[in-house]
């Protein structure tokens, strides 16, 4: 009792002291300054009788900001309410710019991608109209298909010669023997890259010689017969592989060349094949043949196929439907997109929404809102401890605490 007697007299004390609370009209509301929440709570406590009710109510209203500790910083708490007034513009922005696209994805791209669809059935359904009534316009020229035709041919011919002379001198040549029959004209006789005297002079390397050449000219037929998404990619392989072969085949002649030169003491110092004029010379005249004939034979089969009216259509419509298959591809990556635009403007939505709750509820930052909050909570169960008569209210507002506390932070502070 002489316990309960001392905190009565504080409490008196604490009424009567005008430095221990100070009050302040805000905008909007009445803010408390404290000095101490663990006096203010006895003071409140004694006044209550304790009640636990009330001592929820003033949890709230230390919460809610109309409490404050007599250090807090008015300026401090409005740069963090701009600062959350800036996110959350920031925020709104944000799911602005995503709604827009998300908008604009729904109802133009992929619109326009249907739209293309319907028109590329439009084509379809106009070219077979045009193939049953015998109207459809080919643009086949007899001439072009010859012309493309004869240089096919001699390209051909020019290829399987190229690639003979070529694998000749890089592995069939009798350096001794050409050395012996130069003559004066050494020099200019071995910087040739071709050897078209070995190519035609009968002998049993030349089974491999020519066979050898027509295996290149089968592998320049490759990319020409490649179907499908990834057709271009597999061309791209097959002419990089081509051109890997021809580089090695012209640093071999190169090598030999070089070689030559050292037995017949004319050679260069310092030799370097990708300096040297004759490796590029190959190339030019192997792999950039084998480009041109690649691209005449295309042309050949384009304008053989536009020959027959039947074919021509049926290459005209698998283009087209190829055509509706990208369009229906990119649809898809379109709804794929919307649904992703979705989800991050629900996020956005929830995000805004949590930073408007902080912006109403938060005064004081959490740490620093726990501790006012703790303070005060043990001030007012100091004021229930001065008498057994308050066991029953402090098992109230021990329960009243732990439940504020659980809905409004993550972890209760510890008490001990």
């Amino acid at each position: 009792m002489k316990l309960l007697k001392s905190l009565n007299r504080k409490m008196e004390t604490l009424t009567e002291t005008s430095n221990s609370v100070d009050e302040t009209e805000g905008s909007f509301k009445k803010v408390e300054r404290v000095k101490s929440f663990t006096d203010y709570a006895i003071q409140k406590a004694g006044l209550n009788n304790g009640d636990a009710t009330s001592m929820k109510m003033h949890l709230k209203w230390i919460k809610d900001g109309h409490v404050v500790d007599a250090t807090y910083n008015e300026k401090e708490h409005e740069t963090r309410k701009e600062k959350t007034h800036e996110e959350i513009t920031s925020k709104h922005e944000e799911k602005e710019k995503l709604e827009s696209e998300k908008k604009t994805t729904i109802e133009i791209h992929i619109p326009s991608c249907n739209q293309k669809i319907d028109e590329l059935n439009d084509e379809i359904h106009q070219t077979k109209l045009d193939l049953e009534e015998k109207k459809l316009q080919t643009g086949y020229q007899p001439i072009k298909l010859a012309t493309y035709g004869i240089l096919v041919g001699v390209l051909s011919v020019y290829l399987i010669l190229f690639y003979a002379s070529t694998i000749y001198a890089s592995f069939f040549r009798n350096a001794n023997s050409l050395l012996a029959t130069a003559g004066d004209d050494i020099i200019l006789y071995l910087d040739s890259i071709f050897d078209m005297k070995g190519i035609l002079t009968p002998s049993p390397s030349l089974i491999i010689v020519y066979l050898g050449s027509f295996l290149f000219f089968a592998v320049g037929l490759i990319p020409h017969t490649f179907e499908g998404k990834r057709k271009n990619l597999w061309k791209a392989i097959a002419i990089l592989g081509a051109l890997i072969v021809d580089s090695l085949l012209a640093y071999k002649i190169d090598s030999g060349i070089y070689n030559l030169k050292v037995m017949a003491g004319v050679a260069e110092e310092n030799w370097f094949f990708l300096t040297s004029i004759n490796f590029y010379l190959v190339l030019t005249f192997g792999f950039l043949a084998y480009l041109v004939w690649g691209y005449m034979y295309e042309l050949m089969i384009k304008e053989k196929n536009k020959k027959n009216a039947g074919t021509c259509a049926q290459l005209v419509i698998r283009d087209l439907k190829s055509k509706i298959r990208s369009q229906k591809d990119e649809i898809k990556g379109l709804k794929e997109k919307v649904i992703q635009l979705e989800s991050q403007i629900s996020m956005l939505a929830g995000r805004i929404e949590n930073l408007k709750k902080d912006l109403e509820k938060a005064v004081l930052n959490p740490d620093l809102l726990s501790q006012c909050l703790t303070s005060f909570y043990m001030g007012w169960r100091q004021y229930l401890n001065s008498s057994p008569d308050f066991d029953v209210k402090k098992v109230e507002c021990e329960s009243a605490y732990k439940e504020f506390m659980e809905t409004h932070f993550k972890q209760i502070p510890n008490l001990n």
